[in-house]
């Protein structure tokens, strides 16, 4: 079970709004997190930095990311016979 913690930073109609969050980590890559918003940079088409975001922990409970728990709540209910990745299909 992994999670990270992020201070976040969005630019929303001019104005720097701040969140810290604790997400679900998913990826093998790094930080990727179930709601795919925890760790990211992103800029606009004018290159102005719209969000950005910072680590601030590794593991920390509870998770505090509404996003990943309705994910996390979403997921948990298919079970193992609900997949197919021998078949060649997918």
């Amino acid at each position: 079970m992994r999670t990270i913690t992020t201070r976040e930073q969005l630019l929303v109609n001019g104005k720097v709004r701040e969140r810290i969050a604790t997400h679900i980590v998913t990826g093998a890559h790094g930080y990727e997190t179930l709601c795919t918003s925890g760790y990211n940079l992103q800029y606009n088409k004018e290159r102005v930095l719209i969000e950005n975001c910072e680590k601030v922990a590794d593991g920390e409970l509870p998770v505090t990311c509404h996003t990943c728990f309705s994910i996390w709540q979403d997921v948990h209910r298919f079970k193992p016979g609900d997949f197919d990745t021998e078949s060649g299909k997918g």
